[in-house]
């Protein structure tokens, strides 16, 4: 029963046919030490291999259904022919090990994870059009965008996808990883990388272009050639 004097606001358990009363933030306190415990773990080198794919893959499948749903049509984005982008995945892993200063706070984590995705993007399109003369992919029509290379909204939806992942996928799936047998995860590992090597190698000569991929698009260097034309 509650004390007169007692401030606290009580939560009622029902334990075989009798009531056990907790105090209200007692409980709450105990959900955000199970949370933290949840999210603040070191990641095994297999785990992380296993997540990057993942995130990959999870990448390649958004992109995929913005392009559905955009221009409605199926484009396999990225310059890879696998199922997925790498950029992805690089950046999720990247977001797992960032200070647990720093993930103690959500919003600091968002805006963290936002600003890096916008730097590895950013970075990511000029390598790309700088070694390749091609983009992969243009902001150009979206409001508050740099260069084309990386925009607000981008940033965003990589702040919260981020979040997502280090609060809750990454944690998940580092459970269930830890719940097969060692020799089960090791052979999707090699059989993942073998298959990602081998994209890698071939679509460095023979890159991923085309409809609703790069044809949107000009090279910096035809661009400059077109422009300066007379007419």
């Amino acid at each position: 029963m509650n004390n007169a004097d007692d401030k606290n606001e009580y939560v009622s358990l029902d334990c075989h046919n009798s009531t056990i009363e907790l105090p209200l933030n007692h409980k709450l306190k105990q959900h955000q030490l199970k949370l933290k415990h949840t999210y603040i773990r070191k990641y095994s080198l297999i785990s992380i291999v296993l997540i990057f794919f993942t995130f990959s893959v999870l990448g390649w499948l958004w992109e995929t259904f913005l392009q559905l749903i955009v221009e409605g049509s199926f484009a396999n984005r990225g310059m890879l022919f696998g199922p997925w982008l790498p950029i992805y995945g690089f950046g999720g892993i990247l977001a797992l090990l960032i200070p647990k200063r720093i993930t103690k706070n959500p919003i600091n984590t968002f805006i963290v994870i936002a600003v890096l995705s916008s730097v590895i993007e950013y970075a990511t399109s000029w390598f790309f059009e700088y070694t390749r003369g091609v983009r992969w992919w243009d902001y150009s029509n979206y409001a508050l965008n740099l260069n084309g290379r990386v925009c607000l909204i981008g940033a965003v939806f990589f702040g919260l996808g981020g979040c997502l992942c280090v609060y809750c996928l990454a944690p998940m799936l580092d459970d269930w990883i830890k719940k097969l047998s060692h020799k089960t995860v090791l052979f999707f590992c090699i059989i993942l990388i073998i298959f990602f090597s081998a994209d890698l190698i071939y679509s460095k000569f023979n890159p991923n272009v085309g409809q609703g991929i790069t044809d949107y698009s000009k090279s910096v260097v035809t661009y400059i050639s077109d422009s300066s034309i007379d007419y």
